[in-house]
């Protein structure tokens, strides 16, 4: 009996390492590449020469909609704008491929975020928008792709180019930094991921192809680093011009990977159930006292901030599974979301969880330009989490922005 046991406790280990090791997805998502474009871009100089540049982007709208929006970074159009645009002689394309162009229309652009949204005059079905998700610290390692016409390699290799998407270079590194420009307050990615003139609005995309940022630069002091503006970034724009987009959902898993796992699944089920009928005598569970309630029940109820500025007329947010909840103007990340303008209040301005086991909130100032405090003035360090009681209450930039931790 006791060699059974043990042969079953065997097999239920070489069944878990096989759920491990089920097969993971391709690195790179092939459909990136029918979401970008390369942006070329004409101006006069002083004598009416025209001269030429290009870029990239990528296009965004409702998934399963053919989009007609492109993102890309503001310099990539910077002498199109100069020019005073096509009234000014300025020339402004995508292109497809190597014979077939369409002119753009510039609809908003932020010189300081060096970004920009680009329009064609009806939607295309030659490209599919992509979908974004803003980074997240969590994302620090992970590997990355950006996507683009890099100049350099045309021009270092004489290649038979059509300009359409199998030409795109996709080059891979990873995640090194998030952080906060000074002066600007432009939130950038910091990455190894090559990049290159061209390379310019083009997608920095993860494995599953969600967009997390705009390609932009290259160190000045370091060639081995390169940025990317955050996808978050360029989301208040689209907002602010009623510009569809879609952002980036995990989903459940599929195809092979799901078959894997269903057959692990149910080894681990017959495995249960063999080391179960070779038990001979059969303990009575313990009752499972309700921990979590009763835990609830002794601190007092469950935690909730409360907002205690009149824009928001007493509204109540809770806080679930220690999961951080981001209060701002941004009302693509925030749960507790202020009116634009707000005087005080950032975009991203701070973030607050709850700490079940300590019992206490915990609030971080997110590099906010006005600075978070608590009630009796104390400004909180940027990116320094700090705990606070229930009952506890703290404010954003101005104390008509006040927020009220407590457990209801």
């Amino acid at each position: 009996m006791k060699i059974m046991r043990k042969l079953a406790a065997a097999l239920l280990a070489a069944v878990l390492a096989a759920a491990l090791a089920v097969p993971s997805l391709a690195a790179f998502n092939q459909d990136t590449l029918n979401g970008i474009v390369l942006i070329r871009t004409g101006a006069p100089d002083e004598n009416g020469v025209m001269n030429y540049w290009r870029g990239t982007g990528f296009f965004v709208g409702e998934a399963g909609e053919d989009p007609e929006y492109i993102v890309t970074n503001c310099h990539v159009v910077e002498e199109f704008i100069l020019a005073g645009k096509a009234l000014g002689g300025g020339e402004l394309h995508v292109l497809f491929d190597q014979d077939e162009e369409e002119e753009a229309y510039l609809v908003d652009y932020d010189a300081e975020k060096d970004i920009a949204v680009l329009r064609l005059e009806e939607p295309t079905d030659k490209r599919v928008p992509l979908q974004m998700r803003e980074p997240e610290d969590s994302m620090l390692g992970d590997e990355v792709y950006a996507v683009g016409y890099p100049l350099a390699a045309d021009m270092t290799v004489q290649a038979v180019n059509s300009f359409s998407t199998s030409d795109a270079t996709v080059t891979t590194g990873s995640i090194g930094r998030l952080l906060t420009e000074s002066g600007t307050g432009r939130r950038l990615i910091q990455t190894d991921t090559a990049m290159s003139g061209g390379n310019s609005g083009g997608p920095l995309v993860d494995g599953n192809g969600a967009v997390l940022g705009i390609n932009t630069a290259v160190s000045n002091l370091d060639q081995n680093l390169f940025y990317a503006v955050s996808i978050g970034e360029i989301l208040p724009m689209l907002d602010r011009n009623n510009i569809p987009y879609s952002l980036y959902s995990a989903s459940p898993m599929s195809g092979n990977t799901m078959l894997y796992a269903g057959i692990a699944a149910v080894a681990v089920v017959v495995v249960i159930i063999l080391i179960a009928v070779l038990a001979r005598k059969k303990k009575k569970p313990a009752e499972a006292a309700p921990a979590a309630k009763a835990e609830e029940r002794a601190a007092g109820g469950a935690p909730v901030i409360r907002s205690l500025s009149p824009q928001h007329g007493g509204l109540v947010v809770q806080l679930h599974h220690q999961q951080p909840v981001q209060i701002g103007r941004d009302n693509a990340t925030c749960r507790l979301v202020y009116q634009d303008g707000t005087p005080g209040v950032s975009s991203r301005h701070c973030q607050v969880y709850f700490d079940e086991r300590e019992g206490v909130f915990v609030v971080t100032d997110l590099n906010s330009t006005y600075g978070t405090f608590l009630a009796g003035g104390q400004r909180i360090p940027p990116e320094t989490p700090t705990k606070l009681p229930p009952k506890s209450s703290f404010y954003l930039g101005e104390v008509d922005n006040t927020v009220y931790v407590d457990l209801e």
